[in-house]
This record gives structure tokens, C-alpha cells and sequence, in this order.
């Protein structure tokens, strides 16, 4: 089932809903990818715009955190960098497998990384912003 925008997922931030909105584009298009085994290219192709824009977006996150001067600033910043290493390691090993014709459980791992992602550390991490940014204008960006 397709993951879906809820108003309670706002930040009240216009920027980062944006993004936060097209993440869940990008990772609903990785799981379709990921049901049609004989697409490795869309699959490739899917899993590069999600890791591109994640970078695009936790740079501009981390911009307005740091603008705004976040008291979670650094432990956030750190919360992004392992979230891109374990989805590059991810996307590396269900490539190689997917090439292989060998692929194993781990596209659920991947599916439930991009689930947890975007669950816990937006509707968690990533709503301890809202008070912060409600002192700030709508469109901050540092």
C-alpha cells in the first residue's frame, strides 16, 4: 500500500513539507520498482533520485536548523548521515543481488528502512522542529 500525506506529517515548514511530500513519492516509486523484479533499470534509476534529493533535502534541512539555531542541530545532522550510509549500503547490495539474479530478503529490508524512515524520523525527529520553526517565518531557509 502506497504511503500517503497526512496533514498531521507537517512541520509547518512550506520547504520541508515539500520535500517531505515528494520523499514520499520517491519511496513509493522504489517499492513499486522493487514488485517488478524484471526493471532493474527502474529500479536503479528510482533508488538514485531517492538518494539524490534525500541529500538535497537534509541539506536544506539542516540549513534552516541551523538558521534557526536548533538546539538538536548536531545529533540531527548525524541522525541524516547514517540514514544515507545505511541507504547506500542498502541500494548497493540490491543492486549487486538484483544483477546477479540473486536477490534475497533484502528489498523488504529496504522497503522497511524507507517506511521507518520516513515514519520515525519525520512524524519523531523531525516534529521536534515545529516549535522551533513556528518562532521563525513559514519559509526560512538559511
Amino acid at each position: 500500500m502506497p504511503l500517503q500525506w497526512r496533514e498531521q506529517m507537517s512541520v509547518n515548514n512550506l520547504i520541508i513539507d515539500l520535500d517531505h511530500k515528494y520523499l514520499l513519492c520517491l519511496i513509493n516509486t522504489v517499492e513499486l520498482s522493487l514488485r517488478h523484479p524484471e526493471s532493474t533499470d527502474h529500479l536503479r534509476i528510482a533508488l538514485e533520485q531517492l538518494s539524490q534529493y534525500a541529500r538535497e533535502h537534509f541539506d536544506r534541512e539542516e540549513r534552516i536548523q541551523y538558521a534557526i539555531k536548533y538546539p538538536q542541530y548536531v545529533e540531527h545532522k548525524l541522525t541524516h548521515q547514517r540514514l544515507l550510509e545505511r541507504l547506500a549500503g542498502l541500494t548497493e547490495r540490491i543492486l549487486v543481488e538484483r544483477d546477479d539474479q540473486n536477490l534475497s530478503g533484502d528489498p523488504e529490508e529496504l522497503t522497511q528502512l524507507l517506511r521507518d524512515w520516513l515514519l520515525d524520523h519525520v512524524l519523531k525527529e523531525d516534529m521536534k522542529l515545529k516549535p522551533h520553526l513556528s518562532l521563525h517565518p513559514a519559509n526560512l531557509l538559511g
